[in-house]
């Protein structure tokens, strides 16, 4: 229905009414009015080797450390970079949970401005004269005074440290089964292109693999006409199957490899689900081959 601005008015709308009413045509007759949000893509190698780091941190008996590394690829298709915000990435067990002993990045605070100075003043003025009634005395008003005055003042100048702002967030959930890292943009802090994580797990002694299930999150602002109408939303999300596998073991190698090989197939080279929850449950992992008898 068509509202002309001269029956909007007389309606009673007011000026204020045919505003909001050309605002809320344009917001939904014409796109182009709205800054669209940044586009993320994410990705991960299919297939990862975990480093045995048992002999410099010993585990409990039965039990061993293995190191695993992700490199993390992201790129920005689309939209402005000063409008995405974070991203958050979380790490777990696809079948079996994990025991996260330790992890990278750790939380990282960074000043993102320069040191602020601060200048202090004080200034004290007096004057001694003769009153009218001739007496001596220190007076703060001006009158019919005849005498001396005089003025005291110092400065101190100082830097005072910026405040200390969070650009990366990181810790475990689910009783240190699952690693989150939060990673904030910021106008010295991009987030475009590859970034490491890494986390020590404490696995069996005859562990020989694993499939880890990585997910994967951007967020940033869809711009609107004015500030008010700008909104959060979610400018990027995938999730990712990896197949860890221990270095050295050809065979675990193979395995992994297989696996990764199957999963590509089975996603035809299509994105997976968006939603956590509405990913299958699968029951497959790494098959354990028996170690070759010497």
């Amino acid at each position: 229905m068509t509202v002309r601005i001269g029956e909007a008015f007389q309606a009673g709308l007011g000026w204020r009414g045919i505003f909001w009413t050309v605002v809320g045509i344009a917001w939904a007759w014409t796109p182009l009015a709205r800054g669209e949000p940044p586009q993320i893509l994410f990705d991960l190698p299919a297939v990862v080797a975990a480093r045995d780091v048992n002999a410099s941190s010993p585990s409990a008996a039965g039990q061993k450390l293995v190191e695993i590394k992700l490199e993390l690829s992201s790129l920005h298709r689309g939209g402005k970079d000063e409008d995405l915000e974070y991203y958050f990435i979380r790490v777990a067990g696809w079948q079996t949970p994990l025991s996260i002993v330790d992890y990278l990045p750790k939380t990282q605070h960074e000043a993102l401005t320069s040191p602020v100075s601060v200048q202090d003043s004080t200034e004290q003025s007096y004057s001694l004269g003769i009153t009218l009634a001739g007496k001596y005395e220190l007076v703060s008003v001006t009158g019919p005074t005849i005498g001396v005055g005089g003025k005291r003042s110092s400065c101190v100048k100082y830097d005072r440290l910026p405040p200390l702002e969070t650009v990366a967030a990181s810790g475990t959930l689910a009783r240190g089964s699952e690693l989150f890292v939060k990673l904030r943009a910021t106008p010295r802090h991009k987030l475009e292109g590859s970034r490491q994580l890494a986390l020590v797990v404490q696995v069996p002694s005859d562990w020989r693999g694993q499939v880890l299930r990585v997910d994967c999150e951007a967020v940033g602002l869809r711009r609107g006409i004015v500030s008010t109408l700008d909104q959060t939303v979610v400018c990027g999300k995938k999730t990712l199957l990896v197949a860890v596998y221990l270095e050295g073991d050809s065979l675990g190698q193979q395995q992994a490899v297989q696996f990764a090989a199957r999963q590509a197939a089975r996603d035809g080279g299509s994105e997976p689900p968006a939603a956590r929850n509405s990913l299958p449950r699968w029951t497959l992992r790494l098959p354990l081959a028996e170690p070759a008898t010497r």
